[in-house]
């Protein structure tokens, strides 16, 4: 069986500022930024997620991921 491959939609309407993007969209979903260089080229004006596979995967991510990602004390005080 073939691996699923990301697959965002044309959206015929434009998302307004007010409405939550989530949606229509999975922004931490890790092939969103590919996503974006489909619609890109194909001259969309906006695109959906709905239709694809992704659409569910992937989750915000929390202070908890963060965490751990500042460089360790280096002796310096102020």
């Amino acid at each position: 069986m073939p691996c699923a491959k990301p697959r965002p939609t044309a959206l015929k309407k434009v998302v307004r500022a007010d409405a939550p993007i989530s949606e229509f969209r999975n922004l931490y979903c890790r092939h969103y930024g590919a996503c974006i260089d489909v619609a890109v080229r194909a001259g969309w004006e906006s695109f959906t997620c709905a239709r694809c596979p992704f659409f569910h995967t992937g989750a915000k991510p929390g202070a908890s991921e963060h965490a751990f990602d500042q460089p360790g004390d280096m002796g310096i005080t102020l």
